[in-house]
């Protein structure tokens, strides 16, 4: 089975700007990047269809987001 998936922005060989990920069972990260961590804003699709759509902190949901399931 192969990994993740990324298109986007790069900086110094890292994901670095805004990207979509999307990995082989079908989840889905599309929003901002920092040093190859999500960090900003962006919404992660989970493969059972919920969604958070909100803030994010090194690699974590972190501040004010909305959460649908």
């Amino acid at each position: 089975m192969k990994g993740a998936r990324y298109e986007g922005q790069w900086k110094d060989d890292q994901q670095d700007g805004k990207g979509v990920e999307t990995w082989p069972e079908g989840a889905l990260y599309e929003g901002d990047y920092v040093m190859s961590k999500k960090e900003g804003v962006g919404k992660y699709q989970w493969v059972d269809g919920s969604t958070y759509e909100g803030q994010w902190v090194d690699n974590k949901i972190n501040g004010f987001g909305t959460y649908l399931w």
